[in-house]
């Protein structure tokens, strides 16, 4: 996955191309699970080739329920809006992967610890409204002549319902402070060390110019090296011997 993220990050393979393979990577990481199932011992064989054959399983429906059909791909669009916000706000990425990593599967974890009522009782209304949300904005996109006049917009909610932008402010204006601090911090150490004498300054040029002058002429003696002309005084043009034949362009 990784590596498919950095084949689109450079732009080899577009993101239509890598939804089937990132589909066929997860059935390719089932095996490894039903080979590793196989090795347990004789009164856990059948636990563990039943969750290898679950996870086995559920990634075969996933893939039965959201490719074949192509109105179904919604991963696609779905990753298309996270990489434009990400591209936005680049801190999007970060709070992504601890709402959808750890805050929900924890309070998911929860929930079904405290009994199917209370999960029942939290997760249907928040369910509902995910739900209400998602065909709102479906008709505010496709067809908002057939909603009510205050729906076809977010305007009446408080700007941080349904923008960003106001926790941008908070997390730059975060950032910008810790940087102000990091940045006086690193001039106070600056500030703490011994000045440099001009003399030291002046036999680091010499050491510098001496060094320079005997990589120029290690470069003029070298036999592989032709040099060819000097476009400007001082300013030597090369090219590798041998080359003649391919129109190499010089060094």
């Amino acid at each position: 996955h990784v590596f498919l993220s950095y084949l689109l990050g450079i732009g080899v393979i577009s993101l239509e191309r890598a939804y089937p393979l990132t589909l066929g990577s997860n059935i390719g990481t089932t095996a490894t699970a039903l080979l590793a199932a196989l090795a347990s011992p004789g009164n856990k064989l059948a636990a563990s080739i039943q969750i290898a054959l679950c996870h086995l399983f559920f990634n075969v429906f996933g893939i039965l329920l959201w490719y074949p059909v192509p109105f179904m791909r919604l991963p696609i669009r779905m990753a298309n809006v996270l990489g434009e916000r990400t591209a936005k706000y680049r801190w999007f990425a970060v709070l992504y992967l601890l709402l959808c990593f750890l805050l929900l599967p924890s309070l998911v974890l929860g929930l079904s610890l405290a009994g199917w009522r209370v999960m029942a009782g939290v997760g249907g209304p928040f369910l509902g409204v995910t739900i209400f949300i998602a065909a709102v904005n479906m008709m505010q996109a496709h067809s908002p002549r057939y909603l009510p006049t205050k729906l076809q917009t977010w305007d009446f909610l408080p700007k941080w319902m349904h923008s960003l932008k106001p926790l941008d402010r908070l997390i730059t204006k975060a950032t910008v402070c810790c940087s102000f601090s990091c940045e006086a911090g690193q001039n106070e150490e600056q500030g703490d060390e011994e000045p440099i004498s001009p003399h030291t300054v002046s036999v680091r040029m010499q050491d510098e110019f001496a060094s320079s002058q005997r990589k120029e002429q290690l470069t003029h003696s070298n036999p592989v090296l032709d040099c060819l002309e000097e476009i400007r005084p001082g300013v030597a043009v090369f090219k590798l011997k041998g080359l003649e034949r391919c129109n190499s362009t010089p060094l």
